[in-house]
């Protein structure tokens, strides 16, 4: 995540250096991750200086079974 964090240039490749393979749908998936969704972009829409995308999930992976993943638990959804 560290990565991806980074500001980069323009047109520059933000998976260099990082093990991919390519998805069904020629996505890039990164070889380490515990899973991934390819996902086809239904609508969107502006909210204020963000974007809210709404996504059809049209295929994915689980790439390992055994891996634990991170979660966060909020006591109160009052703050972020």
């Amino acid at each position: 995540m560290k990565h991806f964090l980074k500001p980069f240039g323009p047109g520059e490749d933000r998976f260099a250096g990082i093990d991919i393979q390519d998805a069904e749908n020629g996505c890039p998936v990164i070889k380490d991750a515990i899973a991934y969704l390819e996902c086809e972009v239904a609508n969107r829409m502006e909210c204020g200086d963000h974007w809210v995308v709404y996504a059809t999930i049209n295929n994915g992976e689980l790439l390992k079974a055994d891996a634990k993943t991170a979660v966060h638990f909020r006591k109160t959804g009052t703050h972020y």
